[in-house]
């Protein structure tokens, strides 16, 4: 978990995704927070629960613990 949340944003909780992607409305990857939840993929979470640390450690702990850290490029 601690080389996800480091790889991915570096402990920045307020960051979103500098990959580009020119169908989002700023043109960058909708993917928010510590550990960079890619909204779209995950329509249940919020842009506020995505940039809240508890929630997103949950989410990331939840996800590691079910063997689906690969979704995140850093944990794989």
């Amino acid at each position: 978990m601690h080389h996800i949340v480091k790889c991915e944003s570096n402990y920045r909780p307020d960051v979103q995704s500098f990959h580009p992607d020119p169908n989002s409305p700023n043109g960058r990857e909708e993917s928010y927070g510590l550990v960079q939840i890619h909204l779209p993929s995950h329509p249940s979470v919020s842009l506020e629960q995505a940039t809240d640390i508890e929630f997103a450690l949950d989410f990331l702990a939840s996800n590691v613990k079910n063997g689906k850290q690969r979704m995140w490029t850093c944990g794989r």
